[in-house]
């Protein structure tokens, strides 16, 4: 009876392997045809050969690899995402796996998942740098995102993408001075790029260089970039400071199109006031207050450009006027607290 048993527990383990080498050989089977079908541009068929090489043998961490890849070429990226996701539940430090998942996370915008399965990811891997880096710009960890582009910049210093994305970053790190540095660097490589033109003369008008900003703007419109209302909003609003007549006709072309702008009439009036063209002032505080009787400030701001045009009756009649609507007004003790 012992005999009998021990027999039958050999055969038990005998057919276990043969089964087993028989489903590896079927899996390599379909593996290779699936590659043939995938290389003849078959890919439907090629599919259907990628899993039916996994029925055969689910562990074989090379299939799910082979197949995974070919999703990606198909840019079928969340059915790629799941194949490598099972490697990683039996290896969870399989390098092949970590790195697709790194770029597939990118690809969807998944910028945590990025941070995460590059965390094993060996250092040098191409792109892994900028990938990390962009991933902690979007979640807004610019700390981070600083780190990881200042490191792909130096291993890679014509890439066009970290340079610039790393210019973006030292904006939102209040960095102007190496902003404007890798934005001409960037510009560099790729001169006609009217997107990053626009954005450097942003910047110039963020640092309060007008004349700079001006420059760039009208660059940019000249390389092909729109000029739409908020364009020309801009590059009148940036003129009023050194080119009032040129900031007044663009202004005045935006308030043809989007009208009683009050916002865009009062930088007009302080502009006059800023070059002593008190009536051109008063004139254009009394529009804003006639459109918008509550703005009591636009009224104050009339008298004073009155008083400051020699009709001082007329000008504190007015500037009493706008206190006795809003007593806080009295506050304003002289011109420059206005401004």
């Amino acid at each position: 009876m012992k005999k009998f048993l021990f027999l039958s527990l050999s055969s038990l383990i005998t057919l276990s392997a043969f089964s087993t080498e028989h489903s590896k050989d079927s899996a390599s089977f379909y593996l290779t045809k699936a590659i043939n079908l995938k290389d003849s541009r078959k890919v439907w068929d090629a599919e259907k050969s990628f899993l039916k090489a996994i029925q055969f043998d689910p562990a074989d961490a090379n299939l799910r690899v082979e197949y995974g890849n070919h999703l990606v070429e198909q840019r079928k990226y969340f059915p790629a995402f799941e194949q490598f996701s099972k490697i990683l539940e039996k290896n969870t430090n399989h390098l092949v796996a970590l790195q697709k998942l790194t770029e597939i996370s990118f690809t969807l915008r998944r910028w945590n998942d990025v941070i995460k399965y590059s965390a094993k990811v060996p250092t040098g891997t191409p792109k892994l740098n900028f990938m990390i880096g962009k991933s902690y710009y979007e979640i807004e960890n610019y700390g981070q995102a600083e780190k990881f582009l200042t490191a792909e910049v130096a291993a890679n210093p014509r890439s066009f993408d970290a340079v610039s994305l790393l210019g973006k970053v030292y904006i939102e790190l209040s960095n102007y001075k190496h902003a404007i540095a890798l934005y001409n660097k960037a510009l560099n490589m790729d001169p006609n790029n009217n997107q990053m033109i626009y954005e450097l003369g942003l910047l110039y008008y963020t640092m309060n260089n007008e004349k700079e900003a001006v420059k760039y703007f009208e660059l940019a419109i000249a390389k092909g970039y729109k000029k739409d209302l908020d364009v020309m909003e801009n590059i009148g609003l940036a003129c009023l400071s050194f080119d009032i007549k040129k900031g007044v006709e663009i202004l005045s072309q935006v308030m043809t199109m989007k009208p009683g702008n009050p916002e865009i009439l009062f930088q007009i009036a302080q502009a006059y006031f800023k070059i002593a063209k008190f009536q051109d002032a008063a004139d254009t505080f009394k529009k804003i207050y006639e459109a918008d009787p509550s703005n009591t400030r636009a009224l104050y701001m009339q008298g004073i450009a009155y008083i400051k045009n020699g009709d001082k009756n007329k000008g504190t009649s007015i500037c009493e006027q706008a206190i006795r609507l809003d007593p806080a007004l009295a506050q304003l003790k002289s011109v420059k607290s206005t401004m």
